[in-house]
């Protein structure tokens, strides 16, 4: 993970103050960084622009939407999605200070690491919260399904698909 990567080289022992001189201090802050933090601010980007794609989407699928199910799921994940804009937002501007250093460095660090940690917990808790959520809907769809089958209702399939989205949910927690 990019964190780990920044919190190993981190660690690791700096250069002596003595080995660089005025020229080359100058030279190095010049120089535009294409590190780990640059990397994690062109995913976070990608993924916004992704997510800012999907929200835009949302209302023009809403219409495909055959019955309510259909349509609380659409609206469920719009909702979702100006969630995760807002947290894809906080995350960009962290990152955007983690390159623009202000006062003591390893405060602002710490200051900044803090606030990362606290973000990605969301995220953490956020996907922990939405697998069951999402099993539960895919759960009610099958059901709705079923009950609208011209056939009949068929409780074997549909404790059949309770087993499975069982299994996957014990395998994804």
């Amino acid at each position: 993970m990019e964190l780990d990567d920044l919190r190993r080289q981190w660690q690791q022992p700096a250069l002596a103050p003595s080995s660089l001189n005025q020229a080359d201090l100058g030279r190095l802050l010049a120089q535009h960084p294409a590190g780990l933090v640059e990397k994690m601010r062109r995913n976070a980007r990608l993924e916004t622009a992704f997510v800012a794609l999907m929200a835009v989407a949302m209302p023009f699928i809403i219409r495909l939407a055959n019955n309510f199910l259909e349509r609380a799921l659409v609206v469920s994940l719009f909702l979702l999605a100006l969630v995760l804009l807002r947290y894809y937002y906080r995350k960009l501007l962290l990152l955007r200070q983690l390159t623009q250093p202000d006062g003591h460095v390893l405060s602002n660090l710490r200051r900044l690491c803090t606030g990362l940690r606290s973000l990605f917990r969301f995220n953490y808790s956020l996907t922990l919260a939405l697998v069951p959520a999402s099993l539960l809907l895919v759960y009610e769809y099958l059901i709705v399904n079923e009950m609208n089958r011209p056939g009949g209702f068929r409780l074997v399939v549909l404790l059949g698909a309770c087993a499975a989205l069982l299994a996957v949910g014990a395998g994804l927690y």
